[in-house]
This record gives C-alpha cells, sequence and structure tokens, in this order.
C-alpha cells in the first residue's frame, strides 16, 4: 500500500459545487423577489472569488467573505430594498445541494476499505458537513477538517499542522492530498511535504504551477494511484529540487 492517509478536498473534487451553488443562487434571489441572469451571476461570482483568494492568503477573514460578498454584489448590481437575512438563506439553500462529482461514491467506498479517508476543505462548518451527510460520502471518512471549525485555512501551514496533529498515526510520507485547487490544495500539500494529486475533470493542461505529484481527469484512477503510487493516466510528476 502505497499510502495509507488520503486528504479529499469537497468541492470540485467529490461535490458538484457549481451546480449547486447555482441552484442556491437562482432559489435565493427568487425567494427576495428577483430574477437573476447571467450578469448578476457572473459579478457575484467574480466578486466571491476575489474574496476568497484573499481569504486563502491570508488576508481577511472567513466571516468577512460571508457579510462582504452579496453587500458587494447589490451595490455593483444596483440592487435596492431590504436583503436581511439573505447570506443566511443562500448558505441554507447551498447545504441542500449534495450533487456528487461522477464515480465519488464508488472511490470512495473502495478507498475507505484499504486506508484512511479525511476531508479537508476551505467551506463553511454547516453547509459542508450537511452536503457530505446527504451525498451519502459521510460514511466513507474518518474526520472532516474544516476550516471554519479548525480556524486556519488551506494552503495556510497551521491548518496542515493543526490536521496531521489530529490524525491517529499520522505520517507525511504515506499520506497524499487530493483536490482541484493549485494555490490551496498543490501549493499547501506541497508546502506540508506531502504528496499531492491534482484534480480537473475538465482535462488537465500541459503546464500548470506548482507542479503536483500527480495529475487525474478522473476519480477512478485514484484506486491505482493509492495503492500503487502511480495510475494508468495519472502521470508522476517529477519535483525539481
Amino acid at each position: 500500500m502505497r499510502y495509507k492517509f488520503v486528504l479529499m478536498d469537497a468541492d470540485e473534487t467529490l461535490l458538484d459545487f457549481k451546480k449547486s451553488e447555482q441552484e442556491a443562487f437562482t432559489g435565493t434571489f427568487r425567494r427576495y423577489g428577483i430574477e437573476p441572469d447571467a450578469l448578476l451571476f457572473q459579478t457575484y461570482d467574480q466578486i466571491n472569488h476575489s474574496l476568497w483568494d484573499a481569504f486563502e492568503r491570508g488576508e481577511i477573514s472567513k466571516q468577512e467573505i460571508l457579510k462582504r460578498r452579496f453587500r458587494k454584489t447589490f451595490r455593483a448590481m444596483k440592487l435596492e430594498g431590504s436583503f436581511d437575512g439573505f447570506e443566511e438563506a443562500y448558505q441554507n439553500a447551498l447545504s441542500e445541494g449534495s450533487y456528487t462529482i461522477p464515480g465519488a461514491l464508488d472511490v470512495c467506498r473502495k478507498l475507505s476499505e484499504v486506508c484512511s479517508l479525511y476531508l479537508v476543505t476551505n467551506g463553511v462548518g454547516f453547509t459542508q458537513r450537511r452536503r457530505m451527510k446527504e451525498s451519502g460520502l459521510e460514511p466513507y471518512f474518518r474526520d472532516f477538517f474544516i476550516s471554519e471549525e479548525i480556524g486556519f485555512q488551506k494552503p495556510q501551514p497551521e491548518y496542515f499542522q493543526r490536521v496531521f496533529e489530529k490524525i491517529p498515526g499520522f505520517e507525511r510520507e504515506e499520506a497524499i492530498i487530493v483536490g482541484d485547487s493549485l494555490s490551496s490544495d498543490i501549493r499547501g500539500g506541497e508546502q506540508a511535504g506531502i504528496d499531492t494529486c491534482w484534480f480537473l475533470r475538465n482535462g488537465l493542461p500541459a503546464e500548470s504551477e506548482p507542479k503536483a505529484d500527480f495529475e487525474i481527469a478522473d476519480l477512478g484512477e485514484l484506486v491505482e494511484i493509492v495503492g500503487a503510487g502511480y495510475g494508468r493516466r495519472g502521470r508522476k510528476k517529477d519535483r525539481q529540487a
């Protein structure tokens, strides 16, 4: 067995966040009497991503994201009216989105039989726990490590240190992190001294930074990677000295 500890990201790795996000966004705005169009979602998406990027850099807190993202969107789109409770309504709607990435349930079931699975995510605690439970993925995981509850976020070294301390018998050389984000999952894992696997289900680019140890376009490749250290289509990347 190549890896005993597999740290899995949640959104766009196991859970189809984009689908859940679109449904929650549309439903919440309609609840407040606004029919959202493509421009409204694009404006929110840009603002939201910029705030999450700042969060990953340690520049703002999680609460600042939740306080500011819709307020900035309302101002940018010149929306008027009372939006009290909007973020809470959106989070409740988002937590109901339990769509999984194709193959996620089967892969997690197989992996859980041969290694210890742990969830590592920068999401909101209530939302991520409910989505994992409703998706059917929860039973395959030994523990969830959610940034809001940990007090730090990927890729901060403190986040990974807290995670490692909480995993019984943890050894870096026996661990791998799997995720879709170069900035939080791959960079964070690299800095923490564990192997990394970059998952992009829509295809892999020719070059990327930072370099992941493995690159896959199908979650099914993980079963072979975890067991042998390489996959048929996943390609092992040489780390630079």
